[in-house]
């Protein structure tokens, strides 16, 4: 039961992580990139500021 729950954490860890980072790799990305899939600039600033925890 233990196992599981810490499996569980982890795992909801690691997405928290893993939305937080390519949140941050957006304000990264110059226009043709962004254009490129199809993300405004005003979109991806917009995702680049939400807190981790958001979708």
């Amino acid at each position: 039961m233990m196992r599981a729950r810490l499996a569980n954490w982890w795992l909801a860890w690691q997405r928290q992580w893993q939305r937080h980072h390519t949140r941050r790799r957006l304000r990264d990305l110059d226009a043709r990139l962004l254009d490129d899939v199809g993300i405004s600039a005003v979109r991806a600033e917009r995702e680049a500021r939400k807190p981790f925890w958001r979708r």
